[in-house]
């Protein structure tokens, strides 16, 4: 006797409809690592997309924020001025903090650097100017040049070093006015104390001892050297009253011309 099957079949031919999510009010991303869990009002992943204009958008591969002008400068090679014209390359953008506690910001582009004022909060460029950090001299803005190609920079000690190419330089501000300087060779380049105990000739001691390394960036180094005096049974001997020191130097003196390159400072621990 045949009976009907309970069995329902599974209907292939069904229409698939759409859902329509509506978010009211997006809270941003949301990384918990069980996305179940994850609200509707956040997102999972949002790489590519930034809030701009009240509205979420996707992120481009670049947008003009600021426009700059190849302005017109000068630099100094000797006694003469030479006029050149500025790129607009965007080689590097930094932060100061000047001699004053304020806040100063420092765009190099092309071959010198700007200052960047009115930038707006959450730093918007809309209204952004750029000034160039020249002198006027002789009627003309003169300007340091550095190279035009990416830099490099940090902070220490209220200064920016600005690596420009292949010169180190120090950027400081103090009410509104920069001074831009060259490390090497500056009042400020450590000059390294390369030998101590640097004793005389024909001295009964010697004790002769590499220090410092040379500093690339000066020209300069220090000696220590040891009294032209020494103890023998207890009584101070004095055997002459000149000494002949040999200083650690690159500099080897061949005529009146190396000599004239060379520049002695002595300190003295005490006076004779």
């Amino acid at each position: 006797m045949s009976r009907q099957s309970t069995f329902n079949h599974y209907k292939l031919t069904f229409e698939k409809k759409k859902k329509v999510l509506e978010i009211a009010k997006f809270l941003g991303v949301d990384y918990n690592p069980a996305q179940l869990q994850v609200s509707k009002d956040h997102a999972t992943d949002i790489l590519n997309i930034i809030y701009k204009d009240r509205v979420n958008q996707k992120r481009k591969g670049w947008e003009q924020i600021a426009k700059v002008t190849n302005v017109i400068y000068y630099v100094k090679i000797g006694n003469q001025y030479f006029m050149k014209r500025n790129t607009t390359n965007f080689n590097g953008f930094y932060y100061l903090i000047g001699k004053d506690g304020l806040i100063y910001y420092i765009a190099h582009i092309g071959k010198i650097l700007f200052q960047v004022t009115n930038i707006g909060i959450g730093h918007n460029f809309i209204d952004v100017q750029f000034k160039p950090l020249t002198k006027r001299i002789a009627a003309r803005d003169v300007a340091v040049e550095l190279e035009d190609y990416k830099s490099s920079a940090f902070l220490g000690d209220k200064k920016l070093y600005i690596l420009g190419g292949n010169k180190l330089f120090t950027l400081t501000a103090n009410n509104g006015v920069f001074t831009l300087d060259e490390v090497e060779d500056s009042e400020d380049t450590y000059v390294p104390v390369t030998t101590i105990g640097i004793t005389y000739k024909d001295s009964p001691v010697s004790g002769m001892t590499a220090l410092d390394d040379v500093n690339l960036m000066t020209q300069w180094r220090r000696n220590k050297l040891v009294s032209g005096t020494y103890i023998d049974d207890g009584v101070s001997v004095r055997t002459t009253r000149f000494w002949d020191y040999e200083l650690d130097t690159n500099v080897h003196c061949k005529n009146a011309t190396d000599i004239n390159n060379i520049k002695i400072k002595i300190n003295s621990l005490e006076d004779n």
